[in-house]
């Protein structure tokens, strides 16, 4: 096994992009360790801040003397010490050949309240490569940036790969014409255009914007910010996918997100019709017929996701049962959408396409048809589905009252974050305020069309993991499924990456509300709220389990 040791420099304010970049890395190893490499990331996170001989900074730079690549990011400023590496790496470079390096310079919108006199240490730094002949990227995102890099990646690597001697020569083969998001981007812009003005106004002045390539980045970004909030984030990585120069792994991701695009869409939309299905059943509207309960318990034992055609059917039982119990959908565009649903509509039958995706990745075996059959299926369901463009969803944190002397009336301030196809799904920023008179759910995720005070609370299906363990950021997470006859754990996806997060029941019993020197003692450890946060996500799951499929919270046995 070849190891490739890869040192990343950056300052404190790219924590979250060094994080994400780490984590493509470990899914290249998934891909080359078949290969036999493996990719070994070295960052200063990963050296201990203990007694050395030598300051710590000299153990970083040598490590970067032992490694085969150096990955510079900045962005608003370039420390003394991310200099003083890239320095080090250009150095052990010029004497042994080695360390490859390239340097990132993130190109993204930035508060001009947040720009301090350190900006002058990274111009300072662009005119000191500049002249030592370093050519410099910028980048405009994680994804921007992870793309450009699995190229050069894909260059670099060969070179640690077993050599063949003399090889055959290849035939020539003619080049393969990247049509990846055109069918896709020409089609959801027009469908966007009765719900986002942006959309309509953009068509008015650019009728003929397919032949002006120019224009092409300018609709795929109405599109990205168009689409309601996890939609757009993977809108956003499928536009970034179809960019990168064409390969089998390409092509292997791109079939990947179009299924999990189409899987997230039908989750959001079922997920808001149970949520709201709960609240009116709660309240003794519903009564559902034993089909239609049958298919919500099937939802709620089910050991594994779902598939699409599961959700499919689902999204019709739903449906169905709003309209049979004469309630008001939550959502008012699916009224007339049962037909659409059933069997051999184009909607169906899309469904049933994506959905065999699975099989395509499964054997391993997939074309360049396959991908534009999945582009277009996936095309139908959200040309379908493009009402979502006039919603929104935001993520509720904490909730303040403010209350000032001589004030008549207090008010309440909202700590939110927008969820929306321009913004990482995991990102650490503080979020922002609003101000209002009245209070909305707190640690909640909400679905709205035009007042967020008048919304869907989609918890416990879809969670703000990072709101909830009070540690800053959002990290959305759909509800996958209950270990039910394991250990009763809840199993959600993270959306930016799918990966698996679990929430387990604690066992911290919280003390009597009555109690108020205890309560407010107990309050006060941080674990303790965390604990209480997530503790609530897995109460109103089994309520919700117990009120629509009637199945009452499962307990271990304990047979001494």
């Amino acid at each position: 096994m070849k190891t490739v040791r890869i040192f990343i420099a950056s300052s404190s304010e790219l924590k979250d992009d060094r994080d994400q970049f780490r984590m493509f890395i470990s899914k290249e190893n998934d891909r080359l360790h078949t290969e036999g490499i493996y990719l070994e990331v070295v960052q200063w996170e990963n050296f201990l801040d203990a007694i050395s001989d030598t300051r710590l900074q000299d153990e970083y730079n040598k490590a970067i003397s032992t490694c085969d690549i150096v990955l510079c990011l900045f962005f608003t400023k370039v420390g003394k010490y991310s200099a003083e590496e890239f320095d080090t790496a250009y150095q052990v470079f010029k004497d042994k050949g080695k360390p490859k390096i390239w340097t990132y310079f993130k190109n993204a919108q930035i508060n001009t309240g947040s720009i301090t006199d350190e900006i002058n240490t990274l111009l300072a730094f662009k005119k000191k490569i500049g002249n030592l002949g370093h050519f410099y990227t910028e980048y405009t995102n994680i994804d921007n940036l992870i793309n450009q890099y699995r190229t050069q990646l894909d260059k670099f690597l060969p070179a640690f790969e077993k050599v063949i001697i003399n090889p055959p020569p290849s035939p020539p083969q003619a080049p393969i014409e990247n049509t990846f998001n055109d069918l896709l981007t020409k089609r959801l812009i027009q469908a966007m255009k009765p719900y986002d003005r942006k959309a309509n106004d953009f068509l008015s002045t650019y009728g003929n914007w397919e032949t002006n390539k120019d224009l092409v980045p300018t609709v795929k970004r109405i599109i990205i910010s168009g689409y309601v909030g996890v939609l757009g984030i993977q809108l956003r990585k499928l536009m970034s996918i179809g960019e990168e120069d064409f390969s089998e792994y390409k092509m292997k991701r791109y079939l990947e997100n179009c299924h999990l695009t189409a899987l997230k869409a039908l989750q959001l939309i079922s997920y808001a019709l149970i949520s709201t299905l709960w609240d009116s059943k709660l309240n003794n509207k519903v009564n559902l017929s034993d089909e239609q309960t049958n298919v919500l318990i099937k939802f709620f034992k089910s050991a594994t996701e779902e598939n699409i055609n599961d959700f499919s059917n689902l999204l019709k039982t739903l449906i169905t049962a709003f309209l049979d119990n004469k309630l008001e959908l939550p959502i008012s565009e699916l009224k007339d959408f049962i037909p659409k649903l059933q069997s051999g509509s184009e909607l169906h039958n899309a469904c049933s396409n994506l959905n065999a995706i699975t099989d395509l990745l499964n054997g391993a075996s997939f074309t360049l048809g396959d991908c534009a059959n999945a582009e277009k299926n996936l095309t139908v369901l959200l040309e379908n589905l493009n009402f979502l463009v006039a919603y929104k969803m935001i993520s509720i944190k904490d909730i303040d009252y403010n209350f000032q002397r001589n004030d008549k009336e207090g008010f309440y301030l909202h700590h939110y974050t927008l969820l929306d196809g321009e913004n990482q799904a995991n990102n650490n920023s503080n979020g922002k305020i609003r101000k209002d008179s009245t209070p909305v759910t707190s640690y909640a995720v909400l679905l709205f069309k035009d007042n967020y005070q008048q919304n869907i609370n989609l918890v416990p299906f879809i969670i703000d993991y990072n709101g909830l363990a009070d540690s800053g950021g959002s990290k959305i997470c759909f509800y996958s499924f209950c270990n039910t006859f394991d250990d009763m754990n809840l199993n959600y996806s993270f959306i930016e990456d799918n990966s698996k997060v679990t929430i387990k029941k604690s066992g911290n019993i919280k003390p009597d509300d009555t109690d108020v020197r205890a309560i407010n003692k107990w309050l006060s450890d941080k674990e303790n709220r965390k604990d209480m946060n997530f503790d609530n996500v897995f109460d109103l799951f089994y309520k919700a389990k117990k009120a629509l499929a009637g199945i009452e919270k499962e307990t271990e046995i304990d047979e001494f």
